[in-house]
Formats: structure tokens, sequence, C-alpha cells
């Protein structure tokens, strides 16, 4: 499934459905320690968030990750992302982003397969592979556990759709 980044598939998303947040600039702090900051958002092709991309900047080596949405905490007034299961070593480990990388299958297994040993969930009974997976298979990293990033995704959904029934 085709990746998009938020703000190119609906630049007015700040205003129009996070009620005036910009999550670009939210923090991002692994445990107790600041590892970056949010970029921009990934979408999939049916709206769905799926990944934060976050520049480590001086923090961790200074390179951009995918943050799956699911393993975050968001604290809107303190404009943080919390994610407590993250570790500087997992940022470390994780493959580079780029802004001009096709983010493919195997792309996303490799930046899943650094998350997976730290997840408390048992993982067993699953297959892993590009070729089959699905998102539903790891809620915990994909399911919006955040009320109002739920909210905001059901917003981006409902407009989408309607721009689309209005090209019809």
């Amino acid at each position: 499934m085709a990746l998009y980044k938020l703000d190119e598939y609906y630049p007015n998303y700040q205003n129009e459905i996070f009620d005036g947040y910009d999550i670009k600039n939210f923090d991002v702090y692994a445990q107790d320690d600041k590892v970056g900051s949010v970029t921009n958002m990934m979408i999939d092709d049916e709206g769905h968030f799926r990944y934060f991309i976050v520049d480590t900047g001086f923090w961790v080596f200074g390179k951009k990750i995918l943050l799956p949405v699911g393993m975050a905490r968001i604290n809107y007034e303190d404009k943080r992302v919390y994610v407590p299961v993250l570790t500087k070593q997992q940022v470390e480990d994780l493959p580079e982003f780029t802004e001009y990388l096709a983010i493919d299958n195997d792309y996303e297994e490799r930046v899943r397969g650094v998350y997976r040993p730290y997840m408390t969930t048992p993982t067993t009974g699953f297959i892993y592979g590009a070729d089959i997976y699905n998102y539903r298979q790891e809620p915990y990293f994909y399911a919006l556990n955040d009320l109002n990033l739920r909210m905001y995704e059901d917003r981006f959904r409902a407009r989408r759709n309607n721009s689309r029934v209005n090209i019809l």
C-alpha cells in the first residue's frame, strides 16, 4: 500500500483536521530523553495515519526515522510525543528515512523488525513478510490509542471521502 506525506496530501491539515495544532513541531521523547522532533506524518491510501517522521537531529546521529503511530502517546498542551518503549538503541538501529525514499513493503518490514523485540505484546502466530503483511496484524504499531489522533484521522478520512465524491 502506498504511503503519502500528510502535508503534501492535505496541505491545510493543521487548521481543518488538527484543531490548529501543527503536529510537525512536536518533540519526541523516548523514556525520559528527547530523541527528536516530528517533521511530518505518513498516511496510507485509505487515509489511515501510519507513521510519524521523526528527525533525530543532534540527539541521535542526525537522521530521520519512521515511528509507528500506535506506539506514541501525545501531550498536545506540551507539544510532545512520548514513546515509552522506544530506546536510543532502537533509533540508532532503524533504517534511515529520506525525503525521496520510495517506501515499499520491504522497507516497512525492516522498520517493524527493529521495534518488534521491544514490544511487550506477544507476536507469535503471525507470519511477517512484505508480500502478505496487513497493518491489522500488529495493532500495537498502528492502532490509534490517542483519542484526539483517532478523531483527527476520522476527520481526515471524511474530508478525503467527501472530496472524492465531489470529483465524481
